[in-house]
Parts: structure tokens; C-alpha cells; sequence
């Protein structure tokens, strides 16, 4: 896999330092930034010409037009692509990010079952009422509000303070409940998920057009696995 990464937080250089744990990594370009490090995969590059995907955790970054013109697939944190770009013969990946592409996976793979909880932390200040959701520790319980709702699935969001974030997602059947869960600091996890985007569409996973990554969850959730995701999950009696 030959990478380019264009960083502007440190969600993206931690996401750099993921992907060099990649074992079949050739380059990870660090796009128009000096590099001294000795790994040699890792290399300033100031084109994309020359890579298998580009990716950002900067929304307002110009390489996806970069990318587009040179027919590469690109990866995104952000959850859109900006309107002034016409993306309409691309291959782009949105949404590579914790809630969008994890959470959003997660669901994506227990949307068998009857009903679904798909809950999330993002930052604000707490609230003392709504709808209850138990993330693992050290986010633990939380009150959250309602996203989104059908017939199979209720989507909630709990506001946290501080630097942890967390995933869930609990399945119930007639006979049974499934409950994934996922904690840890904030930072780390964006990193994950941003990574395990650049992975699969380096591996030629994502095809021509604007995806989610929930599109391609048994993937995007293998390539997290691999790199360092942990999920916790128990089955009980429902």
C-alpha cells in the first residue's frame, strides 16, 4: 500500500503512526511536510500522483481535488464532501471517523436483528435526563437524546466533557440482547477509524462514487480490529 496522508491534527498523526503497522505499508507520504524519521516509509511527497489513496482529517483541506484530478481514491474524516468540489466522478470515502464510520459499522452489522440501539458520545456538557445509555468504562452511564428514530432502530447521541469517547450498540430479539461497546480517549479512536479507511481504499475495496464506510462494515471493522480496536461484547437473555 503506498499512502498519502495530509494531517492537520492529531487525529491524522496518530493515524500515521497506525498505518505504520501496517505490514504490507510501502509509503506513507506526508504531503508538502519535511519528514526526519527513520522508518523509511515514510517520505514527504508533493504530489499524489503516485499513491494508492490520500487521506485527510481536514475538512477544509484542498487535497481531494488534488486527488480527484489524479484519479485516486480519497479518504475523509469529515462526514461530507465540500459542496464547491465536483466529486461526481471520484472515489471518496466520508465519514471515516469514529461515529460515521465505526458506530456506523457496528449498527450496519447488527441491522438483522429486530431492534437496535445506536448510541454515541460527542463533546458538550452533560445532561440529567433523556434517554439512558451504558457505555463501557470510563465513559460508564450517560443521558442522551434522541437522533433518530424507526421502526428498527433508535439513534442517540450523549454529550460528554472531557477526552473520552465511546461506542454502542445493542441488538434485541425476541430471545436474546447483543450489546457492543466501545471506550477510550477520544483522540485514539478518530485515529482508528480514519486509518482503517485509508486501509481499505488502499486495497482497492472502495469503488467509484461517494461511500460511507458503513457501505463496506466487514472490512472497515477487520482493518479496526487489526489495528487496534477493542470492542467489548456479551450476549444475555432478552
Amino acid at each position: 500500500m503506498r499512502i498519502a496522508l495530509d494531517h492537520t491534527s492529531e487525529i491524522g498523526v496518530r493515524a500515521g503512526r497506525l498505518l505504520l503497522g501496517e505490514h504490507d505499508l510501502e509509503l506513507l507520504g506526508i504531503v508538502r511536510r519535511d519528514v526526519k524519521d527513520r522508518d523509511r516509509r515514510l517520505n514527504r511527497v508533493d504530489t499524489v500522483t503516485d499513491v494508492d489513496a490520500v487521506v485527510t482529517d481536514d475538512p477544509e483541506s484542498t487535497i481531494l481535488a488534488e486527488a480527484i484530478e489524479a484519479d485516486v481514491p480519497s479518504v475523509l474524516w469529515a462526514d461530507t464532501v465540500d459542496a464547491g468540489i465536483d466529486a461526481s466522478e471520484a472515489t471518496v470515502l466520508a465519514g471515516s471517523n469514529l461515529v460515521s464510520g465505526i458506530g456506523r459499522s457496528l449498527a450496519e452489522r447488527a441491522s438483522d436483528e429486530a431492534q437496535v440501539l445506536f448510541a454515541w458520545t460527542e463533546p458538550g456538557k452533560p445532561i440529567r435526563s433523556g434517554e439512558p445509555v451504558s457505555f463501557p468504562e470510563p465513559v460508564g452511564p450517560r443521558w442522551g437524546t434522541r437522533r433518530g428514530m424507526t421502526n428498527r432502530r433508535l439513534e442517540v447521541a450523549a454529550p460528554v466533557p472531557d477526552e473520552w469517547a465511546g461506542i454502542l450498540v445493542q441488538a434485541t430479539t425476541e430471545d436474546r440482547i447483543r450489546t457492543f461497546g466501545i471506550a477510550d480517549l477520544a483522540t485514539h479512536l478518530e485515529s482508528i477509524a480514519l486509518a482503517s479507511g485509508a486501509v481499505i481504499a488502499a486495497l482497492g475495496l472502495v469503488p467509484s462514487g461517494i461511500h460511507g464506510p458503513e457501505e463496506f462494515a466487514d472490512a472497515y471493522l477487520a482493518a479496526a480490529l487489526r489495528i487496534g480496536l477493542d470492542i467489548a461484547s456479551f450476549t444475555s437473555a432478552g
